[in-house]
């Protein structure tokens, strides 16, 4: 191995050096596949490093595939296999629905512009707030941590939330507030508890494309409400109600996923009273409450956690790597979430859930979302400014967030705005992936983020030709 070099001023640590370059030795094909590595002693020897240092070194290639430690002969060279994603070069050859939807999050669908994905650009998120919680942690870390955690979380962290729920006017003891794996399992912690298959739910239309799918997947109905600017269309859904007679309602009440209006405070007072009249209880969902400054109040603010469970994230504006979401209601309930959550899962990360507290509680969490949202709000304001300068019409102008909601005058079908843009080579998802029926739509979604990008600029300009 006289072709690896150690230099005490590389600014990496001895170990990584030579884990690095012999992994790129590897990758090359410089070290044959299959041959036998040198012994510790005759590296540590060969190269003057302490024999601990490439004990360390070769246990991390064994863990990262690039070697085999075979007992009483040695570590053997073992090339790991590239991995391929699996695709298609043309997707419009596929029907889109909310699987797909759901895929486009987590694949680049070949270096095309995710235009309507959900996904922030990696610059406009702050590293440094996960980099400073995992100093926090690793500083602090005891014994604790190789142990499973409370069933309900985190205690310190739920206790951080009681006091960011009480900033909404939302009064919430400890025992009222339960840790998730993000807010997709808090949903589908409430259905397994509270629903039954058969039953009948309220939904946004259009609306969270993976709800459909969780309820779906559990044997529940969705009743879709039309969404209006100011809210659901409450009028419908007084009717809707007295036919379905649903058991829940899930709605998300601020920066609606995918159009981006929130609920009038008229209209939050009329759904409570009529789903207390017909005795339905309501899931709201708020995984962008950061990205909004304004201090509206919520469902659950009028509620007071009586009939209404609320939902929150820190996905959305802190890593979706971390997987940490909550849920707040009545003591009772959430004492019946928790069960539910041991069978299915013991008890959530503590890795994850102690990474977010030391995070929100470095004191950089509060300016770090300041920033993001002064940025989406000249990002909102530029992107609705073009899209009504180019002819098209806005479902409504919204008070912040990511999301805009549009339509071009003369397409009565955006999936042919997902086809042509395919062919640009941007990803723009079709509306009716964002309906339970997947009924056809002229609306689709776009991501702020984005909207300025010359390459999107030019086709949404090209479609007015």
């Amino acid at each position: 191995m006289a072709l690896i070099r150690i230099s005490g001023s590389s600014g990496l640590s001895l170990v990584e050096q030579v884990v690095g370059q012999m992994k790129q030795l590897i990758d090359n094909g410089v070290v044959r596949d299959g041959s036998r590595a040198a012994s510790i002693r005759v590296f540590a020897r060969d190269h003057r490093i302490s024999a601990h240092t490439v004990a360390e070194a070769y246990e991390r290639l064994v863990a990262q595939g690039y070697f085999q430690s075979r007992p009483r002969s040695g570590f053997f060279v073992s090339r790991p296999q590239a991995y391929t994603a699996c695709g298609r070069d043309d997707e419009t050859g596929i029907e889109p629905d909310h699987l797909w939807q759901l895929r486009s999050h987590f694949t680049s669908l070949h270096d095309r512009l995710g235009a309507s994905n959900g996904r922030m650009p990696a610059d406009w998120l702050d590293i440094d707030l996960i980099r400073s919680g995992m100093k926090s942690l690793a500083a602090k870390a005891d014994t604790s941590l190789a142990q499973y955690g409370d069933p309900f979380g985190y205690a310190p962290l739920r206790g951080l939330l009681q006091t960011r729920l009480l900033g909404l006017g939302i009064h919430a003891q400890p025992e009222q507030i339960l840790l998730t794996n993000g807010a997709t399992q808090a949903a589908d912690l409430l259905m397994r508890c509270f629903l039954k298959r058969g039953d009948r739910v309220l939904v946004d239309d259009p609306g969270y494309f993976n709800l459909f799918s969780n309820l779906h997947l559990h044997g529940i109905r969705p009743v879709p409400v039309p969404r209006r600017a100011d809210g659901p269309d409450l009028d419908l859904l007084d009717a809707l109600v007295r036919e379905h007679q649903p058991s829940m309602m899930f709605v998300q009440s601020m920066l609606h996923a995918p159009t981006g209006s929130s609920i009038a405070p008229a209209k939050a007072h009329r759904l409570l009273k009529l789903a207390e009249q017909h005795d339905f209880r309501i899931v709201e969902n708020d995984v962008y409450c950061d990205m909004l400054g304004l201090s509206l109040p919520r469902l659950a603010t009028l509620d007071q956690l009586a009939r209404v469970f609320y939902v929150g994230s820190f996905s959305k504006t802190l890593s979706s790597a971390t997987r940490v979401g909550f849920v707040a209601g009545a003591a009772d309930a959430i004492g019946e979430l928790s069960n539910r959550k041991m069978v299915a899962s013991i008890t959530g990360s503590q890795v994850d859930e102690r990474l977010v507290y030391h995070a929100l509680t470095e004191g950089q969490y509060r300016r770090s979302v300041e920033r993001l949202r002064y940025r989406l709000a000249n990002a909102q304001q530029q992107a609705c400014d073009m899209l009504e300068a180019e002819g098209f019409e806005l479902f409504c102008r919204p008070l912040g967030g990511k999301f805009v909601w549009a339509r071009h005058p003369e397409i009565d079908d955006s999936e042919e705005i997902w086809k042509r843009a395919a062919r640009a080579g941007i990803l723009i998802a079709p509306g009716k992936v964002f309906r339970d029926n997947l009924q056809a739509t002229p609306w689709f979604r776009l991501n702020v983020a984005y909207c300025m990008e010359p390459a999107l600029l030019a086709f949404l300009s090209g479609l007015r030709a």
